[in-house]
């Protein structure tokens, strides 16, 4: 049997499958008020329609003078009187008037009773001014094509003129749990049975990355059932999870119904947990919803919880950023002190969940904080909800000692 290949080998192995069986990955635009744009990507750049401030404007509360009419103020400490005539009042905001360059603050403006203003210096010119175009100027890039938006972006491109945006639409993960032992949430389960939590979890990760889901029925062990299902999903979708069977018993028939229904481009990654993973893709026809391309990605996910969150993280996480038009994620990296020795298999790149603690007494050079694996065990979701980040070890490397230095990715939400 062919060795199975590491995680980017079998990613890169599936797009180009999909590819050549018609899937376009790219992604389509829509126009969304900037106000719902949260999170979402940009489909084009965006630059500002007119410049921030419109025009000069005051920095500060206080008057408005001509910073040529006070030259002994421009670096002395004055103090200098003024006419009434020679100054304007303005607030925080206003357009300067016209002729006048400069603010001092109310603050060191002292009324005469003729209306006169003593104010001490310095006073440079432009002093408290925001000029036209300071914050942007008429034409400046705000944020290209393939930024995801944040709320200080959307602030800059309505404060720039745009009421509407052009993003990507969000693409669509169906996920189809199956498996006779499974049963919806809150229904009853009894010996031999598990709860569908496998559904939620995944969705709910989707949604993070900025999928929207449809989630399927349990469908039964039965393949002609399971087939009808993919191809059911691949018509509404832009990616098709398939919840357990992916593995080699009896019960598993993902392998079978991809193979018939559109094409098997890995059989197994190198990955712990979750080597049984299975990419492909489903014919969708030559016409779905609108969208014009025939074929739909497919990860046939393995049943266990901790496999199954890593297999999201390794393919349907860059695929739904593909999707947005944005570059997958980048994780975030943390240096830890491992709290024991550990053994992992060369062959395989493991995933480990860590918890991680602060460092009992100073770093010496090393890191802040502790990081313990979990014990071992594809099937315990408790592993990783007490998890704090992912310790990847590449394939090749296999032994590890007590206070050695590691990298893990802290895990979404974690403290």
């Amino acid at each position: 049997m062919p060795r199975a290949p590491g995680p980017q080998a079998a990613y890169a192995q599936w797009l180009d499958a999909c590819a050549n069986a018609g899937w376009l990955g790219a992604p389509a635009a829509e126009q969304v008020p900037v106000a719902g744009a949260l999170g979402r990507v940009a489909a084009a750049q965006v630059r500002a329609s007119w410049p921030v401030p419109h025009s000069a404007c005051a920095a500060m509360d206080g008057i408005a003078i001509a910073a040529g009419s006070v030259p002994a103020l421009a670096d002395g400490p004055g103090p200098e009187r003024l006419a009434a005539s020679a100054f304007t009042w303005v607030d925080t905001g206003n357009p300067m008037p016209a002729g006048l360059d400069t603010v001092v603050e109310r603050e060191r403006v002292e009324l005469g009773a003729d209306g006169s203003a003593l104010i001490t210096g310095p006073v440079p010119r432009g002093l408290h001014v925001r000029t036209r175009g300071e914050d942007f100027s008429a034409g400046q890039l705000l944020f290209p094509a393939g930024h995801r938006l944040r709320p200080v972006d959307l602030a800059a491109a309505a404060a720039t003129g745009h009421a509407v945006l052009s993003v990507t639409r969000r693409p669509v993960a169906a996920l189809i749990p199956t498996g006779d032992e499974v049963r919806p949430v809150g229904s009853a389960v009894g010996p031999g049975g598990v709860t569908d939590s496998n559904s939620l979890m995944l969705a709910a990760r989707a949604g993070q990355e900025g999928a929207t889901t449809l989630v399927s029925g349990v469908q039964p062990d039965q393949p002609d059932v399971i087939a009808a299902a993919v191809q059911d999903a691949a018509a509404r979708s832009d990616l098709v999870l398939v919840l357990a069977g992916s593995s080699a018993g009896r019960g598993d028939h993902t392998a079978e119904v991809l193979t018939r229904v559109g094409g098997l481009a890995v059989r197994g990654v190198a990955v712990r947990p979750g080597h049984p993973a299975l990419l492909g893709h489903v014919r969708a026809g030559p016409e779905r919803a609108g969208r014009p391309y025939p074929a739909v990605p497919v990860i046939g996910m393995p049943g266990y919880p901790l496999a199954a969150a890593v297999i999201f993280e390794l393919f349907a996480v860059p695929l739904i950023a593909a999707l947005q038009g944005a570059p997958p994620p980048e994780r975030a990296v943390q240096w830890a002190q491992l709290a024991c020795d550990w053994t992992s298999s060369p062959d395989v790149e493991d995933w480990v969940p860590v918890s991680l603690a602060p460092a009992p007494g100073p770093a010496d050079g090393g890191a802040a904080v502790v990081a313990t694996p979990g014990r071992r065990g594809a099937g315990a979701i408790s592993r990783l909800m007490r998890a704090d980040a992912w310790w990847p070890i590449p394939i090749g490397q296999a032994k590890f000692v007590r206070g050695e230095l590691i990298a893990v990715h802290p895990l979404p939400g974690a403290p």
